[in-house]
């Protein structure tokens, strides 16, 4: 009897818990849980296969030397193309790369004599920021001069923000010619980095940081050891080195996933390694040593206003020149999250000093008992496309005005947040409006910054009107970071090309984004630019206010008068919106706007996408992890190409 193959099953939760540094960490920072232990599964998701096995034109990766030290290293092939990297089932992964002389991995590759070495990757595309990490060991390798072909077991994979990762757009270089300058695996007490190597370093705008894990005896069943490799990044000279000794490296801690992987590794086993490459040059630093993570006063005495770092005082370290395979083709575009860098205490920062625009909150608006919109003015002029989000720092605001406007206590929980967020903008500049934008956003139950900015916004407005309110006189403001956002904006495409059909996914405030771009889609089909079929499949437990700001999308708008009726004749918009309680749509939408009502969640069968062609049409999801994970499961049943989805979620 023949047998019928079966779907490889979905991964799995990989652990039971954090483990103990992970847990002493949070605690210490008293970091509420943003991301659950679930998100880390026990074998590589279908799409990260496809990313490891195609995207990839570089690999970061962590292996352990004889003494135990965590060295960071970058796998290439030969030719700085993808495809080196192959998964013959979801938890195995095989790497044939090319290496150079100075790199510590092919001592570390040394020791496998049929004995597992702990290994972990983590997967970055620089043109797009995606990122995706595994950990597990090495079951077998073969060494042959400078080609290495290994096979690693994945026991972890988690997918990651792409906060802090700079864009770049990068090639194949077949010149490269690896030069070792330096070579001191073994640093003396006495010894300083030369000083070419801490230039390099304060030039470097990208590392890649490695950690162990060392369990316990009696923690070994509950939380095996590992190792780690996460991506650290910044504006150039964001890691300093300490000019009184010369080699120990300073890295703030900028607020990301919220784990503590790295953090809660150093704070059990106080080692650490970081490799530093130059897409430019084609030179890596790699560095390992001793580590320290640093809190509050200890941090700011060291890196002034950082309120965590961690330090590494290296005890080994090599320098290559022109040996990665790739270069970048152009200026890259700096991430939208980084700071300013921070100098050291013991450091004479540069004597100009270039600040962020400054945002002051002109307008609030209660929409109901957590959401509320916010109007700011912008010192200057500042470009924000359709579905961008903005990074926001706002520590004048939570230390210092807001205690004076609100009654209210700081406690511990709040020492070492850093004040930064993003949001993404529902109602972005326009050209005779060009420093003005709105950004709404829900205030989170165990949140410090949109609770006392709902406080804020329901002080001046206590009878929940919804109307705009003017706190022009309070005089509250922010610093504007940078911006980012990685759902595309739609250009116009004619009849003759079959016009614009786009898929737009919703999970609860994920709709900010699909409201920006819905003022966009109607703004130019209403003055006749392309051809627009737009699907909206929106998940909410507030219909009426999410309704409500879509029709508010649709206002105030050129429109072209047919027939008697104001319309947009070259866009059909269709809303299929879920919602586990009936409700009434208080404002008509235009005649161009379809609204079906579902009861009940989207599920995963895949039958809603195919009822509405989701395989001819660009899909965009945004929303909370869960609900992002559930639509591309139904988007998969219905025959989507999970690669062409473009997503996001908020999960930091």
């Amino acid at each position: 009897m023949l047998q019928s193959l079966q779907p490889p099953s979905d991964p799995l939760p990989a652990l039971r818990g954090w483990h103990p540094g992970e847990q002493a960490v949070q605690a210490i920072i008293h970091l509420p849980e943003r991301v659950a232990i679930t998100a880390i599964v026990d074998r590589l998701p279908e799409q990260h296969r496809i990313f490891h096995t195609s995207r990839l034109h570089f690999l970061p990766v962590t292996t352990l030397d004889e003494q135990g030290r965590p060295w960071a290293s970058i796998l290439f092939s030969h030719d700085g193309m993808p495809g080196f990297i192959s998964s013959p089932t979801n938890a195995l992964l095989t790497i044939k790369a090319h290496l150079w002389p100075g790199d510590p991995i092919i001592q570390n590759l040394s020791q496998f004599h049929d004995r597992n070495l702990l290994f972990s990757g983590i997967g970055l595309e620089v043109s797009t920021r995606r990122r995706n990490k595994f950990s597990g060991y090495i079951s077998n390798v073969s060494l042959r001069d400078l080609d290495v072909d290994l096979t690693s077991v994945i026991t972890q994979a988690l997918g990651l923000c792409p906060k802090y990762i700079n864009i770049r757009s990068i090639m194949p270089f077949h010149q490269t010619s690896p030069r070792l300058i330096y070579e001191r695996f073994n640093l003396g007490d006495r010894e300083r980095l030369p000083d070419d190597v801490i230039a390099f370093i304060h030039a470097a705008d990208t590392a890649f940081l490695s950690t162990s894990y060392v369990a316990a005896q009696e923690d070994e069943d509950t939380y095996p050891s590992r190792v780690g490799v996460n991506h650290r990044g910044g504006r150039p000279g964001f890691v300093r080195v300490r000019p009184s000794d010369g080699k120990t490296l300073v890295l703030p801690n900028y607020a990301g996933n919220r784990m503590m992987n790295s953090l809660g590794d150093i704070h059990i086993t106080p080692v650490a390694g970081i490799v530093f490459p130059s897409f430019s040059t084609g030179s890596i630093l790699y560095l390992t040593g001793k580590a320290e993570n640093l809190y509050g006063a200890s941090a700011r005495a060291i890196m002034p206003n950082m309120n965590i770092v961690s330090t590494i005082c290296v005890t080994g370290f090599s320098f290559v020149e022109n040996a990665i395979p790739l270069r970048e083709t152009g200026p890259s575009e700096r991430s939208p999250y980084s700071p300013p860098v921070c100098y050291l205490a013991e450091e004479k920062p540069p004597s100009v000093s270039f600040a962020d625009i400054t945002l002051n909150l002109m307008k609030t608006r209660v929409l109901n008992d957590t959401l509320m919109t916010l109007t700011f003015e912008s010192s200057r002029p500042v470009q924000i496309n359709p579905s961008q989000n903005c990074v926001l720092e706002l520590s004048e605001f939570l230390r210092k005005r807001s205690h004076a406007l609100l009654d209210w206590e700081e406690d511990e929980s709040t020492v070492n947040d850093d004040c930064v967020r993003t949001w993404t903008v529902s109602t972005p500049p326009a050209p005779d409006t060009p420093c003005t934008l709105s950004l709404t956003m829900r205030a989170i139950k165990g949140g410090l910054i949109t609770p006392i900015l709902y406080q804020l916004a329901r002080s001046v407005d206590p009878q929940l009107t919804g109307e705009e309110i003017d706190v022009t006189g309070l005089k509250v403001c922010a610093r504007l970071r940078g911006v980012g956002g990685d759902l595309p904006v739609p250009e116009p495409l004619a009849a003759c090309d079959g016009g614009r059909r786009l898929l737009w996914i919703a999970g609860g405030i994920g709709i900010t984004p699909f409201l920006s771009l819905t003022r966009h889609v109607t703004n130019l089909a209403a003055r006749g630019f392309g051809i627009w079929d737009v699907t909206l499949v929106l998940a909410t437990r507030e219909p009426e206010v999410m309704l409500g700001l879509i029709q508010e999308a649709f206002v105030n708008k050129p429109s072209c008068k047919i027939d008697g009726c104001q319309s947009a004749p070259s866009l059909t918009f269709s809303i299929h919106i879920y919602s586990p309680r009936q409700f009434k749509l208080l404002e008509p939408f235009p005649p161009f706007v379809s609204l079906i009502i579902h009861e009940g969640r989207l599920d995963d069968s895949g039958a809603l996408f195919g009822s509405v062609d989701a395989k001819g049409r660009e899909s965009h999801i945004c929303g909370p992890l869960p609900f992002v994970l559930n639509a591309m499961k139904s988007l998969r049943a219905a025959g989507v190409d999970l690669e062409r989805v473009k997503r996001e979620r908020f999960t930091y």
